[in-house]
């Protein structure tokens, strides 16, 4: 019987202001809870990952390298939620962009039955905080940028989501309803940039 998961996501050392909830079924992959983070954090996703968990780490990239690491390194494209035997309350990591680290905390709630007909409604952000992550920028910096516009009571922080656009950056604007609206069709499109390619 196939379940639906449920996440808490945020990113390391702003958990309380940049999180999500995410509900996902467990016969998608570790991918695709990667893919889901990077979807609704508004990366561009165009930089490795992997998510840690269980002295294990899922990695993106199927032909790794020896980089003298003593953990096992499983393809996270074809390993299903499923497979993970998680529990309640159990922890993951994932880390996005190893040059500029962005360090996601994931835990993990609990599951419940797939409703008929839902399938397609997978994977949803139930709740949530904060824009989302700034790529090619530490986990870090980003900190620093919220701290800012906390004291401040407002940004003076402009980043650039693609080609010849700058918008200013500030984490307090999150709408729920645009980012579920957007969150299958940029998933889909993270994905084909990951397995698929050009």
């Amino acid at each position: 019987m196939t379940k639906v998961l449920t996440f808490k996501v945020g990113i390391e050392g702003l958990e309380d202001k940049i999180w999500r909830k995410i509900e996902i079924t467990d016969r998608r992959t570790v991918a695709d809870l990667a893919y889901t983070i990077l979807a609704t954090f508004d990366s561009l996703a165009y930089h490795l990952y992997n998510i840690k968990y269980n002295n294990k780490v899922y990695d993106c990239w199927v032909c790794i390298e020896d980089d003298y690491s003593d953990i096992p390194k499983i393809n996270a494209t074809i390993t299903k939620l499923s497979d993970l035997g998680l529990k309640e309350n159990d922890t993951m990591e994932m880390e996005y962009d190893y040059g500029s680290t962005t360090t996601f905390k994931i835990t993990y709630l609990g599951c419940s039955a797939l409703e008929r007909g839902k399938g397609s409604h997978y994977p949803y952000v139930i709740d949530g905080e904060g824009r989302g992550m700034l790529d090619d920028m530490s986990d870090f910096r980003l900190k620093e940028i919220v701290e800012d516009i906390d004291k401040k009571g407002y940004s003076e922080h402009y980043f650039t989501p693609g080609y010849e656009r700058t918008i200013k950056y500030d984490y307090r604007k999150f709408n729920i309803k645009n980012n579920n609206t957007l969150l299958k069709g940029l998933v889909l499109e993270i994905k084909n940039g990951y397995e698929v390619g050009e």
